[in-house]
């Protein structure tokens, strides 16, 4: 990797807000575009982070650290370049279902689908199925992504699927004690564990539609 984007993507690991934007500045003086240090540094800097946290190296405290250096970044080239940075991935509306009030991994998940370049509308917690899939219609998604902690709303997720059959989004599903097993159950189209693989995932998803 260049090593003015590999600076980029370790000020992200690092949680360093203090020198993001002077090492942005440095990577532009040397004709690194503003789309490599989008992907190639910030992005990529926020998935070394998300596997961390998976692995239990970062906690969410870190976790949120280092998404406030992408964002900095970000907002930073949206401001140099005087436009806002275009969201070329699918759109997806996420949320935690109804009867839920743990967010902290959508939160995760959610940080994750904004590093990689998605279109992310967050409903927030405590969501009625109708809500989910009017906002789909609304935005034209092509994904609903329902979180769950909790076994007593599992099946919450499954009035979003029954509501959402015949239309387009696809709805993929993830939280503690989900399973892929629950997930062939009620008819979602996909599960994941965690917050990288929900990215990877979607682009799986992506390629197929």
């Amino acid at each position: 990797m260049n090593k003015y984007l590999e600076n980029i993507k370790n000020a992200v690991v690092d949680m360093d807000e203090d020198n993001i934007i002077d090492l942005i500045d440095q990577a532009l003086a040397n004709g690194v575009s503003e789309e490599e240090i989008y992907n190639e540094g910030l992005s990529d800097g926020m998935l070394a982070v998300t596997k961390l946290f998976e692995d239990e190296k970062y906690y969410v405290s870190e976790v949120i650290v280092c998404a406030d250096t992408l964002n900095k970044g970000v907002k930073y080239l949206q401001k140099k370049f005087n436009h806002e940075m275009k969201k070329d991935g699918p759109k997806i509306v996420i949320g935690v279902v109804e009867g839920d009030l743990h967010e902290i991994g959508k939160n995760i998940v959610k940080i994750m689908f904004q590093a990689a370049n998605f279109e992310v509308y967050d409903l927030g917690l405590n969501v009625k199925a109708e809500e989910f899939v009017k906002k789909a219609e609304e935005v034209g998604a092509d994904f609903i992504g329902l979180s769950t902690m909790m076994t007593t709303t599992m099946h919450n997720m499954e009035k979003v699927v029954k509501l959402n059959q015949g239309k387009t989004p696809l709805i993929i599903i993830g939280g503690g004690p989900i399973s892929q097993s629950f997930a062939d159950e009620i008819g979602a189209d996909g599960y994941s564990k965690n917050a990288v693989e929900a990215v990877e995932l979607v682009r799986m998803l992506t390629n197929g539609l």
